[in-house]
């Protein structure tokens, strides 16, 4: 069994203030001097939340043995401590002795609360910069920066109540050394814009599959109008499927690739990514569900696509929206897919940016089916424009050709 014996003194002038005081602790340890060291250390840690009355010397002795500790005298301790304790001010003296080892750590007071004092002085800073911060994002609609340097002044305040517990057992703290700011009133006026926010996706209801939907988009919008750069998550039941942000446009696309499929809840909650508590009070909980609903009735098809990788993929995704699936069998019905894509106008939004219209025609012909569609689309170019008509076009009329064929 290891046994630590330990000899603490804590030695006071008479008729002096708290300035100016030291705190001694003595370890002995038969195991080595690092031991002995860090229990010194220890010792005077417990030692700063005694008080202690001048022309006193406090001696108490501790015997440990494991994780047990057993003390000959009680004392009064506000916090936990163990032998890594680190404590501005302290110094470890190694003493000889005849047998195993000896050390005393001694802590100028001076010395501990000004370091005390100058980290509380940071914190004062750094709280006051996470106001202009909060502030800032308010005006500028940046809500998540927002939030997070709101989480970031509140844990700064704990550590600054936890550093004012500490000085308070060294000698009395006035009025002049509490933290004075404005996080409560700058969180009120952070949740008043949240609760603004309204969250809109599709109208659509899904009929899956596979375990892989469609994508699919959302649009998150305040009082103002769209709102960028806003964090959302999909979730389904307690499982986080995705984390997006929003785009300049106020739009997020979510690819969800493995929902639910054997078995429910067949539904989809998109609402911002904040913190729980903030979620509750800005009344931001489920913001928008997006229900679906399974069946095991597929219509594989075999396509023949020769556009562009963009387009065909486009295809592939917009078709699985009816559980139409492109596979490779052979034995499967094959459709040649036909795109025609005019332009009829072209409107110049900057110096360095022009938008097109275009007027895309679709054609998929295989054996006894044939669907022809056509629409109007605008993009960038002609593959970004058809590549957004194959995304919205409905291919439920395919799907009843295809119904005989379905296996």
């Amino acid at each position: 069994m290891r046994v630590v014996k330990l000899l603490s003194v804590v030695l006071l002038a008479a008729g002096i203030s708290f300035a100016g005081k030291v705190v001694t602790y003595t370890a002995t340890s038969d195991v080595s001097q690092e031991e002995a060291n860090n229990t010194a250390i220890a010792g005077v840690a417990k030692q700063i939340s005694s008080q202690v009355n001048a022309k006193q010397t406090l001696t108490k002795e501790e015997s440990t043995a494991g994780n047990k500790a057993t003390l000959k005298e009680n004392y009064r301790s506000t916090s936990q401590v163990s032998s890594s304790v680190k404590i501005k001010g302290i110094t470890v003296t190694p003493v000889k002795v005849a047998k195993g080892f000896k050390a005393t750590a001694t802590l100028d007071l001076d010395e501990y609360t000004a370091d005390i004092q100058f980290q509380m002085s940071a914190i004062r800073q750094q709280v006051a910069d996470y106001e202009k911060t909060i502030q800032k994002a308010i005006d500028d609609r940046q809500y998540a920066q927002g939030i997070t340097a709101l989480q970031d002044a509140k844990k700064r305040i704990e550590e600054y109540q936890e550093l004012v517990g500490k000085l308070s057992t060294i000698y009395p703290v006035n009025e002049s050394q509490l933290l004075k700011h404005n996080i409560p009133n700058l969180e009120n006026k952070l949740v008043e814009k949240l609760s603004q926010i309204r969250i809109k996706g599709p109208d659509e209801k899904f009929t899956l599959s596979t375990s892989e939907m469609p994508p699919w988009n959302v649009t998150v919008y305040d009082n103002q109008g769209a709102l960028p750069n806003f964090p959302l998550v999909a979730k389904q039941g307690f499982q986080v499927l995705l984390e997006r942000r929003t785009q300049t446009d106020g739009t997020a696309s979510f690819n969800l690739r493995k929902v639910n499929f054997e078995r429910g809840p067949y539904e989809i909650v998109v609402e911002p990514n904040i913190p729980d508590d903030l979620l509750e009070t800005a009344g931001l909980r489920q913001q928008f569900t997006l229900s679906y609903q399974v069946s095991d009735t597929q219509y594989p098809v075999r396509i023949r696509c020769n556009e562009s990788a963009n387009i065909c993929n486009s295809l592939e995704k917009s078709l699985i929206k009816k559980n139409i699936l492109v596979n490779d069998d052979p034995s499967l019905p094959l459709l040649e897919l036909k795109i025609h894509s005019t332009e009829e106008k072209a409107l110049k939004i900057s110096d360095t940016m022009t938008r097109y219209t275009y007027n895309v025609d679709v054609s998929l012909k295989g054996k006894g089916i044939s669907f022809i569609t056509s629409t109007k689309e605008s993009g960038k170019n002609a593959i970004d424009a058809t590549t957004k008509a194959l995304s919205k076009l409905d291919f439920g009329p395919l799907q009843k050709q295809l119904s005989p064929s379905r296996k």
